[in-house]
C-alpha cells in the first residue's frame, strides 16, 4: 500500500519534480495560465480575466482544472481577437486555439480523455506551425532571396543587438536609418516612393545564413513529429528545444517561444524521459530571462 506524502520546498522537492509528478492536465493548465498572464493579450478585458484567474487559482487550486474557468479565459481571448483581428500576430491566434483545446480537455477529464486531447492537439499544432510556416516561406520570393532577414537586420530595432554581434558595420546601419528617414520625410520625393538602401554583401550573406537555417530547422521539426514514432519524436524534441533555446535570444517574440515550449512539453508528457521534460521546463525560465535588457546594453556598448 502506498502512502501519500505532502511535500513543500523545505522537503527538497524541486518545482521541476513537482510539475513532472502531477497529472498532465494540471501541469499544462498551470503553464497555460502563466502564458496568459505573462505573454497574453494586453487588452484590458483579457488581461483582467487572466490576472483574476491566476489569483482565483492561488486561493482555490481546485479551480485550475475547472472547465468554467477555461471557458471564461477562452471566450475573453476570442472576443479580443475578433474585435481587432487584423493587428494581432499569428501566435496570438494560436494562443486562442490552444485555450479552447485546454477548455475541451478540462471537460474531457470526466471521460478520462484529457491527456489524449492535449497530446493529440500538441502534435498537430507543432506539425502545422512548422510545416505550414515553411511552405509559406518557400513560396515567398522575398524570404527565399534573404531579403526579409536583410531588412530586419538593417531596420528592425529588435534585431539591432544581433546585427551588432553578427559584425554588421554600425556605419551601414546608421546610413540605412538616415535613408529610411529621408524616404518618410514629406520634404523629399522619390519615384514610386521607393529608394535603394545601402546594404552590402556581408549583410546579405548573414541574412541568407539565417534564412536557410530557419527554413531547414522548421521543416525538420515539423517532419519529425509526423510519424509519431519514438525515435522521430525524440529527435523532434531535441531539435525543437535547440530552436527554442537559440531563436528567442535574438528574436524577442517571447509569447511564441513560451507557446512552442508548452506544446513540446505537453507532447513530451506522453512517453518522453524526465530529462526531455525538464529541458522544456527550464526553457520556460530561459525565455523569462531572455527579457533582460541585454540587447540595449549590446547596442549602447
Amino acid at each position: 500500500m502506498t502512502q501519500a506524502v505532502a511535500s513543500s520546498p523545505g522537503d527538497g522537492i524541486s518545482i521541476l519534480a513537482w510539475l513532472r509528478t502531477r497529472d498532465i492536465l494540471p501541469s499544462v493548465c498551470a503553464l497555460t495560465l502563466c502564458l496568459c498572464t505573462f505573454f497574453g493579450f494586453q487588452e484590458a478585458l483579457f488581461a483582467i480575466v487572466a490576472q483574476v484567474s491566476l489569483i482565483a487559482v492561488l486561493v482555490r487550486p481546485d479551480l485550475l482544472t475547472r472547465v468554467e474557468l477555461w471557458l471564461v479565459i477562452a471566450v475573453s481571448a476570442t472576443v479580443v481577437l475578433v474585435s481587432d483581428w487584423s493587428v494581432f500576430d499569428n501566435h496570438k491566434y494560436l494562443l486562442v486555439y490552444w485555450l479552447w483545446v485546454v477548455a475541451i480537455a478540462t471537460y474531457a477529464q470526466s471521460y478520462s480523455l484529457a491527456e489524449d486531447v492535449l497530446v493529440w492537439h500538441a502534435r498537430i499544432f507543432l506539425i502545422f506551425i512548422f510545416l505550414i510556416a515553411a511552405a509559406q516561406k518557400v513560396l515567398s520570393p522575398t524570404y527565399m532571396s534573404g531579403e526579409m532577414f536583410e531588412l530586419k537586420l538593417l531596420l528592425d530595432s529588435r534585431f539591432a543587438a544581433f546585427a551588432k554581434l553578427a559584425g554588421i558595420d554600425p556605419e551601414v546601419l546608421a546610413k540605412v536609418s538616415l535613408e529610411v528617414a529621408s524616404l518618410r520625410s514629406p520634404l523629399t520625393v522619390f519615384p514610386d516612393n521607393t529608394r535603394l538602401i545601402s546594404s552590402n554583401d556581408y549583410v546579405r550573406e548573414v541574412a541568407l545564413v539565417i534564412t536557410w537555417y530557419d527554413l531547414i530547422v522548421q521543416v525538420a521539426i515539423g517532419a519529425l513529429f509526423v510519424p509519431a514514432r519514438k525515435w522521430a519524436d525524440r529527435a523532434g524534441h531535441l531539435l525543437l528545444l535547440f530552436f527554442i533555446y537559440t531563436t528567442y535570444i535574438p528574436a524577442p517574440v517571447f509569447g511564441f517561444g513560451w507557446l512552442l515550449a508548452l506544446l513540446g512539453y505537453t507532447l513530451s508528457r506522453k512517453n518522453e524521459t524526465p530529462f526531455i521534460q525538464n529541458l522544456y521546463l527550464v526553457s520556460f525560465v530561459a525565455i523569462l530571462l531572455y527579457q533582460m535588457p541585454w540587447r540595449e546594453w549590446v547596442v549602447l556598448h
